[in-house]
């Protein structure tokens, strides 16, 4: 099976999927299934994916269409997650170079701290940074960050730190580990034999055949990350599109929302999928 089929198949399954998942509440009258409920439901919904411009939604017993104000909400939930994850990648790549840079014994401890930081919960970390921010604030009068969005108000900062933390921290692990695999090859050996340095070897080499399961990695944590986005945005207060979908949970809205969700992150995900198999022949199966 050629690769943009297969991206074109998983992009139609997944799309698909989302209608028949939106509906679901539909389905479900009292103890009773209703069938018909449900299918109606489903052409209800694949009618307002068409016709965008007629959705409406209800707040505060009044009806509200739902664009444009939609895009807003959706740039700035986008926005938070992509560079959140961009960040983690980063932090988590550049950590790593320089672990494995370490005496063997060294990582050992590294990958243990890690392993315990992984176990954190998510709203700790959403509570303890808003507990320090206020405690710098007292003790220096200084606020470093923004804690709380009121009305359209647009804060990033603290948002995409919170949400960096946690995938910073497994991806980290997961790169040590892949890293540590590749090193462990024979033909990291022939490398070392011709002269490579140690960094050398782990930039041209390990990272190339590394690559793939770090990839696929990334692709489980962003979808990971959605749900941390959703805690982030009502803790903070944040005008953002997982924060209405929730407090608006008509099915046609819902779907809606989910469809501008997963199409970004699929769309980078195939692009993604595009360059590793072009580049190292390799087929992705995740």
């Amino acid at each position: 099976m050629s690769l943009y089929y297969r991206i074109l198949l998983k992009f139609v399954l997944t799309t698909i999927g989302i209608v028949l998942v939106a509906a679901i509440p539909a389905l479900f009258q009292g103890l009773k299934l209703d069938i018909s409920a449900y299918v109606s439901e489903v052409g209800s919904i694949v009618l307002s994916v068409i016709h965008l411009d007629t959705l409406t939604y209800n707040l505060d017993q009044d009806t509200y269409r739902l664009f444009p104000d939609f895009w807003a909400r959706w740039r700035y939930s986008i926005t938070l997650m992509f560079i959140a994850v961009f960040l983690s990648f980063f932090l988590a790549m550049v950590l790593t170079f320089f672990t494995m840079l370490l005496p063997e014994k060294l990582r050992r401890k590294i990958k243990f701290l890690l392993f315990l930081g992984e176990s954190i919960p998510d709203v700790f970390v959403v509570g303890l940074f808003t507990v320090i921010v206020p405690l710098i604030y007292k003790h220096t009068d200084t606020l470093i960050f923004n804690i709380v969005a009121f009305g359209n108000e647009r804060i990033f900062v603290l948002p995409i730190i919170v949400l960096a933390v946690l995938p910073t921290l497994l991806l980290y692990r997961i790169m040590i580990h892949n890293f540590e695999e590749e090193t462990s090859q024979l033909y990291i050996d022939v490398a070392r034999a011709k002269g490579l340095t140690k960094e050398r070897v782990l930039f041209s080499h390990v990272l190339r055949n590394a690559i793939i399961n770090i990839f696929l990695h990334v692709k489980s944590i962003m979808w990971f990350m959605l749900s941390n986005l959703l805690i982030v945005e009502f803790v903070f207060n944040l005008d953002g599109l997982m924060h209405f979908m929730f407090d608006n949970l008509a099915p046609n809205v819902l779907a809606v929302g989910m469809f501008f969700v997963f199409f970004p992150i699929y769309f980078m995900n195939a692009i993604g999928q595009v360059i590793i198999e072009k580049t190292t022949g390799r087929q992705l199966e995740g």
